[in-house]
């Protein structure tokens, strides 16, 4: 079955001191790197999340009309993004709207344990018997937030002419491949698969919601989602004992994109991720900092210039955190 009736709570554990491990950047496969943008930019004018006094805190996508400026329409954007491409000079744009998953189990959780027992303790456990966490569902909550953002979709596409995005990605997280059909499947009726793509997922290590279920039983949660090549049976990114850090977050988020700028053709892009994913992606394309709430979603016209070789950056200094030193003598019992 597609949905599987579980109550699970889990909140993303705070790893706070540092281990010496160099970053598993074997684990990324990567495409030709030779011909790949090796700068990105965000086009501003176009939407108010660009602006520096826009308050993303504040910021509500559904009330807001997407954060399209005022006087600018859909036709207004897509206009601009033909003109941008009928260029002679390489570069390429794209419209990108990346969404971050609705509420999940593992983002209310903290509120029911001291900080230091679900630190230490249960937020690496898969559950307490009770209820599972490990690779969260969503909420009722997270549940009514994304068909929320759904009926805000439909206005946008039936009454104000918004571009439906040719091509779908999203993260093999349990709460993202809800996410998207609770997002698309009322809108698109199955005339578009979304592709899994491993680089899209939120920040892995230590907590259990981050861990990913194997391949096959993905394949039964969703069965009409399509994978990317090289998507291994197994979570083989997931460490026990080290938490990615967000510099190779952000490696794994120039990897996504430019995947897609060099074997995508889409004008206009939908990727369902995770807070921490997007806020890479926002800054692998030098977009300025923009927080996602749950259940919301960003719009942002992207260039790609300068096409050439990519050059993986040397992370060998940039240590993955590890479990806080007074987990090490820490008993729940």
């Amino acid at each position: 079955m597609l949905y599987q009736l579980l109550v699970g709570v889990f909140l993303v554990v705070k790893v706070i001191s540092i281990s010496v491990s160099v970053p598993r950047q074997n684990f990324l496969q990567l495409r030709d790197l030779n011909d790949v943008p090796t700068k990105y930019d965000v086009v501003k004018g176009l939407f108010v999340q660009t602006d520096d006094d826009t308050d993303a805190l504040k910021f509500d996508i559904n009330k807001d009309n997407f954060g399209l400026k005022k006087d600018t329409s859909w036709d207004d954007v897509l206009g601009k993004l033909k003109d941008l491409n009928d260029n002679d000079n390489g570069e390429i744009y794209k419209l990108f709207f990346l969404a971050r998953h609705g509420e999940g189990y593992h983002n209310i959780a903290g509120d029911g344990y001291p900080e230091k027992n679900w630190t230490c303790y249960w937020s690496i456990q898969d559950g307490n018997g009770t209820m599972e966490w490990y690779d969260a569902l969503l909420t009722d909550n997270g549940h009514d937030q994304i068909s929320t953002l759904s009926d805000s979709w439909k206005n946008q596409l039936y009454t104000n002419n918004a571009p439906l995005p040719q091509s779908y990605y999203v993260s093999p997280m349990r709460r993202c491949l809800q996410t998207y059909n609770y997002t698309w499947s009322s809108i698109l009726n199955d005339t578009k698969v979304p592709l899994i793509k491993e680089f899209a997922r939120e920040t892995y290590g230590i907590d259990s919601q981050s861990r990913r279920h194997n391949k096959t039983y993905i394949e039964e949660f969703v069965p009409t989602y399509k994978f990317e090549d090289g998507f291994t049976e197994e979570d083989e990114l997931w460490e026990k004992d080290k938490n990615e850090s967000s510099e190779h977050r952000e490696y794994r988020a120039t990897v996504l994109f430019n995947d897609i700028f060099s074997s995508d053709t889409s004008d206009v892009i939908s990727i369902t991720s995770h807070s921490g994913t997007v806020s890479s992606m926002l800054k692998v394309l030098n977009h300025r900092k923009f927080s996602l709430k749950t259940g919301q979603m960003i719009p942002v016209l992207v260039k790609a210039s300068d096409f050439g070789k990519y050059t993986p950056p040397d992370l060998s200094d940039k240590d993955w955190a590890t479990l806080p030193k007074e987990c090490d003598s820490f008993s729940e019992f």
